[in-house]
């Protein structure tokens, strides 16, 4: 898995940009609702009044005739303005009332953002049938637009020039939106400056004449009959004052889901993102012990087994550590290895007690763990559930052994200070989550978080937590010395295999701890040009003393745990199911609504 962790960079570049880009993928599709809306406006009231400095504050008073079942009106503004991408025009509720007196409201978010919604009504009683009155109070700022806006278009009804105002004021006085019928509507617009003109439309594109059209002063009033469901009533109406300034982002409104509704926050994201890899660098620092040195030693350190001798190098237990150990007993004449069938083992003790009682501890774990410490006793590797259930419970307790081993030798000790790294990469795990929901604002949120993850995920390798001591430290540059006779082909590691050829079989546990039995293999037949021998003690059925230069000849015996613990979790995964075994313990617009 070398080449996954030489990849984690890009492939973690690749998830991070795709869940950033997210809801650019994602296409927010609604079957078309039915228009019939039964609730009728017998009356659209909507008053206007805009401030020198460009905000609106609106007034709209709905005469609505409610049959019965109906809880009350639901009211959306679309903050995104056609002529102007870079603007947001999100409305600010300031009031919401119903025959007179305060009614609960719900605001909720729609569409990646795009669209405001106000749920009016309370969801627990139904209105009574017959006519209420609902009037919606808010303000949005930023609504007057450069003079030239909507210069091109063509309006039905119009009258001056409203093009040669310095700034107009075009929008939907009814908009587009609405499910209800609306029996009559009159609408005002107030404005901060001498008017030059106005135009209305009533419907989409050119549309339809309104009803009337007024200018009095720098009020204009409009009014409407018989307007049909989602359709919109547009004023254009030349205001002559300066257009005031109105924040803007430089990104269109279907970029605010990734980059957020302002500059601001994604300058925020990106100097959190620099802080977060500046403080990933700084805690795993703090993780990390700075290696000895690691000259080449031609012996592993003296008392260690392989997975003691793997163990203290890395921290870590070998993946291969329960063969090694067997291979390491049979070596030391404890163990003999006989292969009945392919894929089945049997391993017998050939120990006395009192060589039993000298093995290291990982050794009498694994042997214990097995049934084989006492002479006379066999385990069969042969691939059946209760076989693997040994197998998985020797693995266990040889990697408790090993540990405990290190800790009451004194060659490590417990540096549970760096488990905060751990929790703070948990906790960044979350918050990328969390902004991959949007729960604070763009999906660039992200990013910080998740290279903070990625940057700190070595925090989970073993050893973190744990320090090695001057002893260990001693024992670490012998063993990686060591290491290096068994697992590199480098010149300087050479052996002299034709001085002490019964070294090769006694290194070959350590090189299968190691995960070079191959590189161990093939450096005994390069040195001695003819293929490396099988140990006395590892008896395969159909061979005749030799591995063929490879570690091919150990595969059987690897095979054949792995079959037997397979055999065994299999059984677990497949124990549900309706029967009892294996389940015990153990284990911009509206409508009504």
């Amino acid at each position: 898995m070398a080449w996954l962790s030489k990849l984690r960079w890009p492939i973690a570049l690749l998830v991070i940009g795709l869940g950033v880009l997210t809801p650019l993928f994602i296409t927010v599709y609604a079957e078309p609702a039915d228009v019939s809306d039964p609730v009728v406006f017998s009356e659209y009231r909507a008053d206007f009044a805009v401030a020198a400095d460009g905000t609106l504050d609106a007034t709209e008073t709905i005469t609505a005739e409610f049959p019965l079942w109906r809880h009350g009106l639901f009211r959306y503004w679309d903050i995104a303005n056609p002529n102007d991408p870079d603007i947001r025009q999100p409305p600010d509720i300031t009031e919401i009332t119903l025959d007179g007196a305060p009614v609960p409201f719900e605001l909720s978010w729609e569409d990646n953002r795009r669209f405001r919604v106000a749920k009016i009504g309370d969801p627990a009683r139904y209105l009574d049938e017959g006519t209420h009155v609902f009037t919606i109070r808010y303000r949005i700022a930023g609504v007057l637009d450069p003079g030239g806006t909507g210069a091109e278009k063509s309006f039905p009804g119009s009258e001056g020039r409203p093009s040669d105002a310095r700034s107009v004021f075009y929008w939907n006085v009814i908009p587009p939106g609405w499910n209800n019928p609306i029996t009559e509507a009159r609408i005002s617009v107030t404005l901060p400056g001498p008017l030059t003109g106005a135009q209305c439309a009533l419907g989409a594109g050119v549309g339809a004449p309104c009803g009337d059209m007024r200018i009095d002063g720098r009020t204009v009033e409009v009014t409407a009959r018989a307007v049909p469901p989602r359709t919109p009533l547009s004023v254009r109406i030349g205001v002559d004052v300066a257009t005031p300034p109105r924040p803007t982002v430089p990104w269109s409104q279907k970029w605010d889901a990734v980059l957020g509704s302002a500059p601001v926050w994604l300058i925020a994201a990106g100097v959190t993102a620099v802080a977060g890899l500046v403080a990933a660098m700084v805690l795993m620092r703090t993780t990390a012990e700075s290696p000895p040195g690691f000259g080449v030693h031609y012996t592993p350190p003296e008392g260690l087994g392989p997975v003691q001798n793997e163990y203290i190098r890395t921290e870590a237990v070998p993946k291969h550590g329960l063969t090694a150990t067997v291979f390491h007993l049979a070596e030391h004449g404890l163990l003999t290895l006989d292969q009945t069938e392919p894929k089945k083992w049997v391993i017998r003790s050939a120990g006395t007690a009192r060589d039993w009682r000298a093995v290291d501890p990982v050794g009498a774990a694994v042997a214990t763990a097995l049934g084989v410490r006492k002479p006379g006793r066999e385990f069969r590797a042969d691939g059946t559930v209760s076989a693997g259930a040994t197998l998985e419970r020797a693995t266990a307790k040889m990697g408790q052994a090993v540990r405990q081993w290190a800790l009451d030798a004194g060659l490590v000790v417990r540096k549970r200070d760096e488990w905060w790294v751990r929790v703070a990469n948990g906790v960044a795990l979350v918050l990328a989550i969390a902004a991959l929901f949007r729960l604070f604002g763009g999906t660039v949120w992200i990013v910080p978080f998740g290279l903070f993850f990625v940057a700190t995920m070595n925090a989970w390798k073993p050893g973190v937590g744990l320090r090695r001591t001057a002893a260990g430290r001693e024992l670490w540059s012998q063993a990686g010395g060591f290491h290096r006779l068994v697992a590199t082909d480098s010149a300087e590691s050479r052996f002299d295999f034709a001085a002490r050829s019964d070294l090769y079989t006694a290194y070959i546990p350590f090189a299968v701890a190691a995960g070079s039995a191959a590189l161990w293999a093939k450096k005994y037949q390069a040195a001695t040009g003819t293929p490396a021998p099988s140990p006395g003690w590892y008896h395969v059925a159909g061979a005749h003393g030799a591995l063929s230069g490879s570690s091919a000849g150990f595969d059987s015996f690897e095979s054949a745990l792995s079959s037997s613990i397979g055999a065994y979790t299999s059984s677990q995964s497949s124990s549900g199911g309706g029967g009892g075994g294996g389940g015990g313990g153990g284990g911009g617009g509206g409508g009504s609504w």
